[in-house]
Parts: structure tokens; C-alpha cells; sequence
């Protein structure tokens, strides 16, 4: 008989044993973060170092040339390459589309650039010289612009893991304010194939311009590598179709807002 107990005693004790007391989910604590848990995405930091306005700024090297041209006259004058300035005003990026990469992603986006130059032509383009090389004639060309554009961009980034670093790739249509005076000397080719060389004044208060610029760029940190192109052209001075172009590779400093 005491057996019989001592066994039903067992019985009822074991299942509470192997069930164990209810839990409360309240006390339950969440694992340890891991050690990157708290470390900001390198693509969110690009994204955020672009969504604020800022000012670019630094130097360049470029080569700037005008040009005035009308029936068989025309002038042509270069800088034969200067250092120059980079000075940008960037509005925040909106982003367009966005594919995911193994690092990072791949965003087509826009902003609106604003831009400041400055035109020191004193080299002319001379019949039977170098297109690109000027001579001193005693002739030049000086002016200055401030230009806008809704510039559209293909940012590759970031380049190395954990960086914020990206390639981009873009293109901007728009306007600009440009002034510029001096003296070239404009060529007319005669009918018996000779050269007459007339030197003329020509000047113009602040005129719209079509503006068109296009961009590499290489960015790490608040750094960049820029080659670019623009040209203000689509206007008749005084009579003859006028532009100016401007190629430039330069380092700059970003200034975030």
C-alpha cells in the first residue's frame, strides 16, 4: 500500500517539474546589439550630406574661349589655360529613381545649381594658327556670369564599403546672366582669298544666355575631383552670334547648411 502511494505521489509531481513556472514576457530581455548596431549607413550618410543646401567652393585649372561670328567674319579668343575658381551654390537633392547595388545604390537625381565665372580671353585665334593656342595681337575680352540650372545626375555610391564616397555623372540646361567688353579682332575672308583683320569694340550689359553645363565628378568626405564643361551661347551681339566656353578640372571644398 505505501508503495502504491509513494507512486502516485510521482505522478502527480513530474509533470509540474517538466512544465516548469508560466513566464512573464514583461522581464524578457532583448540579445546585445551588435557592434555595428549603432554605426550610421555609409549610403544614408550620402544621402543625408546631400539633402541639405550647401556651398562649393575651391580652385581650378581651366581654358575659357569666346567667340563672335557673322556671315565670313568671326573672332575667336582663349585664355590659353588659367587658374580659376569654383564657386556653387547646391540646392538639396531630390531623388528621382533609385537601384539597390551590391554597395550602395545607384540614384538618377536632380538639384538646382547656381554658378559664378569670370572670362579673361587675351589670346586670339589667328588665320592659319592653332585653333586651340592663341596669339597676343593686343586684343582681348573680359566678362563674368552668374548662372542657374536644374542640374540631373547619375550618383554611383558609395565606391569602398563603410565610405562616403560616390562617383556622378550629370548634365544642366538653364540660364545665365552674362557681361562681358573688349577688342577683338575680326577676320573676313575677301573673295580673292585674302584676310582683312578689323579690330572692333564690343561690349554688353548683363543679357540672358542659354547656359549648358556637364559634370564628372569623384566625392569623398567634403572633398571633390570635378571636370566640367559650359557654355553660354544662343545670343547675337552687335550683329554676330556670340558664346562662350569654359573646360576646367578642379578640387573643391563642399559647405553644408
Amino acid at each position: 500500500m505505501k508503495h502504491t502511494n509513494l507512486f502516485g505521489v510521482l505522478l502527480f509531481v513530474l509533470p509540474l517539474l517538466t512544465v516548469g513556472a508560466p513566464t512573464d514576457d514583461s522581464q524578457k530581455t532583448s540579445p546585445p546589439p551588435r557592434p555595428n548596431d549603432n554605426v550610421p549607413n555609409a549610403v544614408d550618410e550620402v544621402a543625408k550630406s546631400l539633402g541639405v543646401p550647401s556651398i562649393v567652393i575651391g580652385p581650378s585649372y581651366d581654358q575659357g574661349t569666346f567667340k563672335m561670328w557673322g556671315g565670313t567674319s568671326k573672332a575667336q579668343l582663349t585664355d590659353n589655360g588659367r587658374s580659376a575658381l569654383i564657386a556653387d551654390f547646391v540646392t538639396p537633392e531630390h531623388a528621382l529613381f533609385d537601384w539597390p547595388m551590391k554597395y550602395g545604390h545607384a540614384v538618377f537625381g536632380i538639384n538646382f545649381t547656381a554658378s559664378f565665372g569670370q572670362q579673361h580671353t587675351k589670346y586670339e585665334s589667328v588665320p592659319g594658327g592653332s585653333g586651340i593656342i592663341g596669339q597676343d595681337v593686343g586684343s582681348s575680352v573680359s566678362g563674368d556670369y552668374l548662372a542657374g540650372a536644374p542640374f540631373v545626375y547619375l550618383r554611383l555610391g558609395p565606391i569602398y564599403p563603410d565610405t562616403d564616397s560616390y562617383w556622378l555623372f550629370g548634365y544642366g540646361l538653364g540660364g545665365a546672366m552674362y557681361h562681358f567688353s573688349g577688342n577683338p579682332i575680326f577676320y573676313t575672308y575677301q573673295p580673292n582669298g585674302s584676310v582683312l583683320a578689323t579690330s572692333m569694340q564690343v561690349s554688353t550689359s548683363s543679357a540672358l544666355f542659354l547656359y549648358q553645363t556637364w559634370r564628372w565628378q569623384f566625392h569623398w568626405g567634403n572633398w571633390d575631383v570635378r571636370f566640367e564643361g559650359r557654355m553660354l551661347n544662343n545670343r547675337v551681339i552687335d550683329n554676330y552670334n556670340t558664346s562662350y566656353e569654359n573646360y576646367g578640372l578642379g578640387v573643391t571644398y563642399t559647405i553644408h547648411f
